[in-house]
């Protein structure tokens, strides 16, 4: 293949980018079946670090939780990704008015907005969601990837000390 075929190539790889900084391990290793056995899609989980959540690829925000605890973001390809802060962490606000603040999460945009890789999207008060008794892993998921038999999804980073913006998975076409 030539340099121009590659440059110009619509089915190169899509990097998925580490939404914040920490541990990235295996979905396997979450508590929930949900995540660890790959029921919704496949992907990583990330321990987290730091509490600033960024968007791991260019794409609009198609989901914000009202809990806070949630988003994912399609980019023009059609590949989405769900960025789950924490486990059971919907329970925090799940018993909130809908005037009452947002406890542990402050969204920074809203839905139906396009954002490039790297630009804030929640911050988390990762303190005091432990304090409420909840683990802070945070899987990262690929949700339409069962969707298509011709997708490949690898991973290309793993390990502890990841920068936020690292690039963790790779999605291909076959």
């Amino acid at each position: 293949m030539g340099l121009f075929s590659k440059i110009f190539n619509k089915n190169t790889a899509i990097q998925i980018l580490a939404p914040t900084a920490g541990e990235v391990v295996s979905t396997a290793q979450v508590k929930d079946e949900t995540f660890s056995k790959d029921m919704i899609g496949k992907g990583f989980a990330i321990i987290p670090i730091d509490g600033h959540f960024v968007a791991p690829m260019d794409g609009e925000i198609t989901l914000l939780a009202e809990t806070g605890h949630a988003f994912s973001i399609k980019n023009k390809r059609g590949i989405e990704l769900l960025v789950h802060i924490g486990l059971d962490t919907v329970n925090i606000n799940s018993q909130r008015k809908s005037n009452e603040l947002i406890k542990g999460f402050n969204q920074l945009v809203k839905v139906g907005q396009h954002v490039k890789a790297g630009a804030p999207i929640v911050n988390a008060d990762l303190d005091f969601i432990k304090k409420e008794g909840y683990d802070t892993i945070t899987p990262v998921i690929v949700l339409n990837d069962k969707s298509s038999d011709n997708v490949e999804i690898n991973m290309i980073n793993s390990g502890k000390n990841i920068a936020k913006l690292t690039p963790i998975l790779e999605i291909n076409k076959k």
